[in-house]
C-alpha cells in the first residue's frame, strides 16, 4: 500500500533530522512521483532523483523546485562516479 500523506509531518521531520547537517548534493534511489523529494528539496543544494521511467513524474505532474533533477536509472548500476553526493535516501523502494 501506498503512503499519500502525512498529516502529522513526522515523514518530513524524520527526512529533515537525517539529512541535516549541511544542504549539499543529495542523491535519492527510487524517487517514484518525488512525494517525498518535495518534503526535503528545500534543505539541500541540489537533489537528484533516479528510478525507472515507468516511475518518474509524468508532463503535467505537480513541479518539483529548481534545486531538483530527476533522471531514469537503476539503482542497483549507479552511473556516478564514487563520492560524487554528500548523503543518500532510500527509502520504500522494494
Amino acid at each position: 500500500m501506498a503512503i499519500r500523506g502525512d498529516v502529522s509531518g513526522l515523514e518530513k521531520h524524520y527526512l529533515l533530522d537525517m539529512l541535516a547537517g549541511g544542504g549539499g548534493c543529495i542523491l535519492e534511489i527510487g524517487c517514484g512521483d518525488g512525494r517525498l523529494t518535495r518534503k526535503y528539496a528545500g534543505s539541500a543544494a541540489r537533489v537528484l532523483g533516479i528510478d525507472l521511467p515507468a516511475t518518474l513524474p509524468r508532463a503535467g505532474a505537480e513541479p518539483l523546485p529548481d534545486t531538483v533533477s530527476l533522471a531514469a536509472a537503476s539503482g542497483v548500476r549507479l552511473p556516478f562516479p564514487a563520492c560524487r553526493f554528500d548523503k543518500v535516501v532510500y527509502s520504500l523502494s522494494f
